[in-house]
């Protein structure tokens, strides 16, 4: 994940925009975070046991936490100093340092799976994915999120962002339109909920495996 200033999907500055950043921005933020929290609320998270993939420097996982959506949450990242600042400001859940490619967790662990902004950042999703599906148990929850492309590219020029790249974030490898993620997920889950332009300009599904 890249530097804290670059990107709007980075979670590590959600707290910071909400707090003191532009007002769109706070208000996007916000909003995604509310609804992640509802859906949480709503499949009794505080109750069932979690894994957040790409957790960052838990400024999600605070947020969940005090809306009262999580409890029970194992929390994964590759970047140990994010993890270090998650660990000693947001103390509320367990944070391991891992690779979601490779999750060392036994099979069935989970009752849900969240993982947001995370997919495009990674060059083999498909992986993750199936790291995802063994670690979940059979009926388990995936919260899934990423940025809504164009419109995100064009967020991104709005802000004075990426203009040699055309609007695009240099960490991500993934530009989906809601139709190609749609198509993506249908591979091998089956939707239970789409939330596109309610959290624009992400895309939110609720998910579970085929």
């Amino acid at each position: 994940m890249q530097n804290q200033n670059d990107s709007l999907d980075d979670r590590s500055v959600v707290i910071k925009n909400y707090i003191t950043g532009n007002f769109v921005v706070r208000f996007l933020l916000t909003r995604l975070l509310r609804k992640i929290s509802k859906i949480l609320i709503k499949l009794d998270g505080f109750r069932r046991i979690g894994l957040d993939v790409g957790c960052g420097s838990g400024n999600m996982i605070n947020y969940l936490h005090n809306h009262n959506a999580i409890r029970r949450l194992v929390a994964v990242d590759l970047d140990n100093a994010r993890l270090t600042f998650a660990k000693r400001q947001f103390p509320v859940c367990h944070y391991l340092n891992m690779d979601v490619n490779a999750l060392a967790f036994k099979q069935d662990a989970f009752e849900y799976i969240l993982a947001a902004e995370i997919l495009e950042h990674l060059p083999d999703p498909d992986q993750a994915i199936e790291e995802m599906r063994r670690v979940a148990k059979n009926d388990a929850y995936l919260i899934l999120s990423v940025p809504h492309e164009p419109f995100f590219c064009w967020g991104n020029l709005l802000r004075g962002k990426y203009w040699s790249r055309g609007g695009r974030t240099p960490t991500h490898v993934n530009f989906w339109t809601l139709s190609e993620f749609k198509h993506f997920l249908r591979r091998c889950f089956d939707i239970e909920a789409e939330y596109a332009w309610s959290v624009f300009p992400w895309m939110l599904f609720l998910v579970r495996f085929k």
